[in-house]
């Protein structure tokens, strides 16, 4: 199932204001083992009245890359996201608060491994800078790299069933990649890596090599270890590929 959902009533009202919340749980076996993390150069992303939504991560001085079907919630990027207040989630400060450019936009919706989006995020209003200026930015790997049994890293803002004061706050976990492509669909990713909702368009970092090499888009994990959460590899998707290329190749004008 998609880790992005456009509408969930919830019985409790600890969460109201937020209109993207997971109820499929993917944990990778019997615990969440996902831990708060602070890493700057990844963002909650959402639409520009709401505070949830999605996971984007930047790539260079303006461009960030996400899941497709994640569009909706990719109007606003906030950094460095502080502690939930009473189990609410808070706002970030306006000068880590960004607004996705409306000049660019190239994404695909189509199921785990044609499921991505490349944006380019307009420069802060109150410090004049573009994101990655500030908050710094990963590499990418555009040509072949890892393998099944390769240790990933994914970070986002998920969801959090067990506890509160974690629920969409920046957490990360690592495990081993079980599944890279298939005979039909070369670009699909599967891993063992705990996710929740919010986690989508997290990106898939290479512990080795500390660089993109996917982005987190959908769950599957289960306690037994023969199912995994999924993603979409990027040097492996053509369309994808040539998108962060381009957003990259634009960049240097700036």
């Amino acid at each position: 199932m998609k880790h992005f959902f456009y509408t969930l009533l919830l019985a409790s009202s600890a969460l109201a204001g937020a209109n993207t919340f997971a109820n499929d749980k993917t944990i990778c076996g019997m615990n969440d083992d996902r831990i708060p993390s602070y890493n700057p150069k990844i963002a909650r992303a959402s639409s520009k009245g709401q505070l949830v939504g999605c996971t984007v991560t930047m790539i260079g001085k303006s461009c960030a890359v996400s899941a497709g079907h994640c569009v909706g919630a990719l109007e606003k990027l906030s950094f460095n996201v502080p502690e939930n207040n009473e189990g609410l989630p808070v706002a970030s400060a306006p000068e880590d608060t960004y607004l996705r450019s409306k000049d660019y936009l190239r994404y695909k919706d189509q199921g785990a491994g044609n499921d991505w989006a490349v944006i380019k995020i307009e420069k802060n209003e109150i410090t004049g800078k573009y994101p990655g200026e500030v908050q710094g930015h990963y590499g990418v790997h555009l040509e072949p790299y890892g393998e099944v049994g390769d240790i990933i890293r994914i970070t986002g803002h998920g969801h959090d069933t067990e506890n509160r004061d974690k629920a969409f706050i920046q957490q990360t976990h690592t495990g081993e990649i079980i599944k890279m492509g298939k005979w039909f669909n070369k670009s699909y990713f599967e891993y063992r890596v705990d996710t929740m909702g919010g986690n989508s368009g997290s990106s898939i970092i290479h512990e080795q090599s500390q660089k993109i090499i996917g982005i987190h888009t959908h769950g599957g994990c289960r306690q037994s270890g023969t199912s995994g959460n999924m993603g979409t590899i990027l040097f492996k998707n053509d369309i994808f590929r040539e998108a962060v290329r381009s957003c990259l190749e634009w960049e240097k004008q700036l």
